[in-house]
């Protein structure tokens, strides 16, 4: 696709850009949590407790057949992403058999898929907004996926997605317990 690719989006190593995985909604909630305190004859008295759950939604949609059919169709002497070029048959300028951009996922249903999973696996990454702002540690509690004008091979022409990131503490470094094991263990002897 040619001209720019902004990243809106950041969350490890997923970006969600403006192709082939766009979002075009985000809200970002945040609250405190305070414990009331009654005095007689007095306002309601507060104390701050901590901070309750902050939760960044973002939603978007992708469009994998029409994507992946302007990669096949398109014409070998023009502009592509960097790796694409070997995905191209020269010959008949379609791409290549066995290539990832043959497959409907070209257009954000593999990206998908790997959010999910990460969703699975539990991982917790930094999460940072395209202008650079860093959110801190989130993780994603939530992914929603709606198929809409089904094709022949059950995958939606077009799928709205919303993704729900939960923030979360930094994680512990598996390299900092092993120090702090190997120190213990030393010390004893």
């Amino acid at each position: 696709m040619a001209g720019l690719n902004w990243v809106l989006f950041q969350w490890g190593p997923i970006q969600f850009q403006v192709y082939p995985l766009s979002i075009d909604d985000y809200s970002h909630a945040s609250a405190s949590d305070w414990a009331k305190k009654e005095i007689a004859g007095a306002a309601m008295y507060r104390e701050w407790v901590g901070e309750q759950d902050e939760i960044i939604t973002v939603k978007g949609r992708v469009f994998p057949h029409y994507f992946a059919r302007q990669q096949r169709q398109r014409n070998i002497n023009d502009r592509v992403e960097q790796g694409d070029r070997a995905s191209l048959d020269p010959a008949n300028q379609l791409l290549r058999p066995g290539s990832n951009a043959n497959y409907p996922s070209a257009g954000g249903l593999f990206h998908l898929d790997v959010i999910d999973n990460m969703r699975r696996l539990g991982q917790s990454h930094i999460l940072i907004r395209g202008d650079g702002w860093h959110y801190g540690w989130f993780i994603i509690e939530r992914l929603n996926r709606g198929h809409r004008h089904i094709a022949k091979d059950g995958i939606g022409q077009m799928i709205e997605f919303e993704a729900m990131f939960q923030r979360v503490p930094i994680p512990n470094d598996g390299a900092d317990n092993i120090t702090q094991m190997w120190s213990s263990v030393t010390q004893g002897v």
